[in-house]
């Protein structure tokens, strides 16, 4: 299932952690959290951990849509500032052995950490009262700056995420969607100070404007830890971005090659048509099954597709990216497939890949943190009852109900013309011989 994307996923990780997997999680709980902001719930008994999150609506770029990287920078100067007792969330989380993790998006920050099931009640407790009563200093913006300037860098050479960056830029005309979590220049994150940041914090990261998500072997007194807050309130409403009229093209020059392709699609609200373009997703670019990555796969050994919809408030935006040798061979091996995908097909066909579809979105909400962190998306999203992974759920009953002719109407009505971005490295100089 390929229902959400990270634009940037920072990992602050200390020791490797890996969450047992397990298929006995309970119909999740939801509830308000005592100082302000809400909770989702979905205990597991059987593992021997817990994923504790928090998610907040904040636009990554600021609330100017000016400010590019200043979300990341709070988010990461937040975990790694001393709490009262002297130790960070970051230092708490390694204490305990546990894997911490910042993921920034355009209109989302989202924290998320693994731990021993034992420790549960102190990471809220402390992920709570590093971001609900943020204490942000010019040691804490140092090191999130080093963090930030290395993952700029280092996306450079990451065409997958270059693109996913430049497509947004490119579908939206206004909004944060036009906008990277992270500057291309790594001196634009110097220029943001310590006062921008903790303002920024103290407004995106309040209770009020929070969804804590536990998940694993926890239970409802963890909510009990949460150690700060600000009283009640509503939470921001979503962010939305505008998309731009029309199909659009570029050429940008940058460190690799690429090449994306980019539909708008519809939003979270019609749940229909997104878990359909999920479904398209799965069937054509999924790794290893996917009918268009297997064609990719045996054209090159480096042909390299992905493809997924990523589910957003309004409007939701299904991307495809190509990297590797026969980029414009491989463009027009997707544009050829979903030409087809505009008739449908074949029943025994359609049944399979469906049934197949859903065994990969039972497969990828297994382990704590994959709920935590579906049940933290589509909550912030707008529609908690849409996270995949709810037993009998939503998602589950909508996907199962997809017939042919529904899917090729969605693909006809939304995958027609794609805006499309050509990442051109510049041409390598060669020694004189």
């Amino acid at each position: 299932m390929t229902a959400r994307a990270g634009v940037t996923t920072m990992l602050l990780v200390a020791l490797p952690f890996f969450a047992a997997s397990s298929a006995e999680a309970s119909v999740p709980q939801a509830g308000v959290l005592p100082r302000g902001g809400a909770y989702v719930l979905s205990a597991d008994a059987t593992v021997a951990t817990a994923a504790v999150g928090l998610w907040f609506r904040a636009p990554a770029a600021g609330y100017d849509n000016a400010t590019v990287g200043i979300g990341d920078l709070a988010a990461t100067a937040a975990a790694v500032a001393p709490l009262a007792g002297g130790k960070s969330l970051y230092a708490l989380v390694h204490t305990v052995g546990g894997e911490l993790n910042i993921e920034v998006y355009p209109d989302i920050v989202g924290i998320g950490a693994v731990v021993p099931a034992a420790a549960a009640r102190r990471v809220v407790a402390g992920m709570t009262s590093a971001y609900f009563a943020p204490s942000i200093d010019d040691a804490a913006v140092k090191t999130a700056r080093a963090n930030a300037a290395v993952l700029s860098v280092q996306q450079r050479y990451e065409a997958d995420t270059m693109l996913h960056d430049l497509l947004f830029e490119h579908v939206f005309a206004a909004g944060p969607a036009r906008y990277p979590p992270l500057p291309s220049a790594v001196s634009q994150l110097t220029s943001i100070s310590t006062s921008q940041i903790s303002a920024y914090a103290k407004r995106a990261f309040r209770a009020s404007n929070s969804v804590l998500t536990l998940s694993g072997n926890v239970d409802v007194s963890a909510v009990g830890a949460v150690t700060d807050g600000n009283g009640g309130g509503p939470m921001e409403p979503p962010y939305d971005s505008k998309p731009a009229g029309g199909p659009r093209s570029a050429t940008v020059q940058g460190a690799i090659d690429g090449l994306g392709l980019a539909w708008v699609g519809p939003s979270i609200a019609d749940e229909r048509a997104a878990t359909a373009l999920d479904f398209v997703a799965d069937y054509l670019f999924r790794e290893q099954t996917g009918i268009v990555w297997k064609a990719v796969d045996r054209s090159g050994p480096d042909a390299l597709i992905v493809g997924q919809f990523i589910t957003l408030h309004d409007p939701g935006v299904m991307i495809v990216t190509i990297g590797g040798s026969g980029q414009k061979e491989v463009q027009q091996h997707v544009l050829d497939a979903l030409d087809r995908l505009q008739q449908p097909l074949d029943a025994p066909t359609f049944s399979a890949a469906r049934e197949a579809f859903l065994y990969h979105v039972a497969s990828e909400t297994q382990t704590p943190q994959q709920r935590a962190d579906n049940f933290g998306w589509y909550t912030v999203e707008g529609d908690p009852e849409y996270a995949p992974g709810i037993p009998d759920g939503k998602y589950e009953r909508l996907a199962r109900a997809l017939d042919p002719a529904y899917v090729a109407e969605v693909v006809r009505r939304y995958l027609r013309e794609p805006a499309v971005v050509e990442l051109v490295a510049p041409p390598s100089k060669k020694s004189a011989s």
